[in-house]
C-alpha cells in the first residue's frame, strides 16, 4: 500500500521516466539472454563443424562458388521471402530457433545448382543481432527492414498457407511467395492466413497429399527445401519426399 502511495505521488514526468527506465532494464535482460542463446548455439555449431570436416574434409570446398555468382543466380530466380513481421509474438527460443532455420535454408540454396532468390523482410533489430552474428549480411541474400506488402504489388504476392484450399500447381517467375517466420504454429492458428485475407493477397498450400505419422505443419526450412527441389527439377511428390523426414510419413 505505500509502495502505491509512493507511485501516486510522483508527477507525470517522473512516472514516465520509471517507465522507460523499467522497459529498457526489460530489454537488456533479454538480450543478454539471447547473447548467451547465441553463444551456445555457436559453440555447437563450431564442434559440428569440426566434425564433418574431418569425417569429408574436400566436400565443402566442391561446393563453394564465388557469391557474385550466386547473387547473379538468385536475381534471375523465382522470389522466395521469409516474413519476419510476427517477432512480437515469439519467445527467444522461437526466434533462435528461426534463425537457424533461415540459415539452412541459404546453407542449402546456396549449394543448390538454379537456387531460388531468398529475401528475408520485416527485419527488426534483435534479430538482425542473431543474423550479424553469422555474418549473414555476407550470405549475399537480401534483407530488408520493410514488410513485403511496401516491396511488391498485391497481384504478384502468394502466401504460403496449409489453411489455404488453393493448391499450388507449379512455380512461377511472375509470383512471389511467402513463407511465414513461424516456429509454433499451433499457438499462432491461422495467423498467416489471416493476414493474408486483409492484407488482400493471395493464398495458396503445397499439394501435400502424403499421410503423415505427425502434424502436418512443416519448418521454415522444409517449406523452402520443397521449393528448391521443385525449381531444381524434381516433381512435387519428391520434392516433399526427399523433404520430409522418413519417421514422419506413414
Amino acid at each position: 500500500m505505500d509502495q502505491l502511495q509512493e507511485e501516486n505521488k510522483l508527477s507525470k514526468k517522473q512516472q514516465k521516466k520509471l517507465a522507460k527506465k523499467q522497459k529498457q532494464k526489460e530489454y537488456f535482460k533479454e538480450k543478454k539472454i539471447l547473447k548467451k542463446q547465441i553463444k551456445k548455439q555457436q559453440k555447437q555449431e563450431q564442434k559440428s563443424n569440426q566434425d564433418q570436416d574431418n569425417k569429408q574434409p574436400n566436400q565443402e570446398k566442391q561446393h563453394k562458388k564465388p557469391r557474385d555468382q550466386y547473387q547473379q543466380e538468385m536475381k534471375n530466380s523465382i522470389k522466395v521471402i521469409i516474413d519476419l513481421q510476427f517477432m512480437n509474438q515469439m519467445t527467444i527460443q522461437e526466434k533462435t530457433s528461426l534463425y537457424k532455420q533461415i540459415e539452412l535454408c541459404h546453407s542449402i540454396n546456396f549449394k543448390s545448382q538454379k537456387p531460388l532468390n531468398l529475401i528475408v523482410t520485416s527485419l527488426t533489430e534483435d534479430f538482425k543481432l542473431l543474423l550479424d552474428k553469422s555474418n549473414a549480411v555476407n550470405w549475399g541474400i537480401e534483407l530488408n527492414e520493410k514488410p513485403y506488402i511496401d516491396l511488391y504489388k498485391k497481384e504478384e504476392l502468394v502466401y504460403l498457407t496449409g489453411d489455404t484450399d488453393n493448391v499450388i500447381e507449379d512455380l512461377k517467375q511472375d509470383e512471389v511467395y511467402i513463407i511465414g517466420g513461424l516456429v509454433d504454429h499451433n499457438r499462432l492458428k491461422l495467423i498467416t492466413y489471416n493476414k493474408a485475407l486483409e492484407q488482400g493477397i493471395n493464398t495458396k498450400k503445397l499439394p501435400i497429399n502424403l499421410n503423415l505419422k505427425t502434424s502436418s505443419i512443416l519448418t521454415v526450412n522444409q517449406v523452402f527445401e520443397i521449393l528448391l527441389r521443385r525449381n531444381n527439377g524434381e516433381d512435387w511428390v519428391d520434392s516433399i519426399q526427399n523433404t520430409i523426414p522418413k519417421r514422419k510419413l506413414a
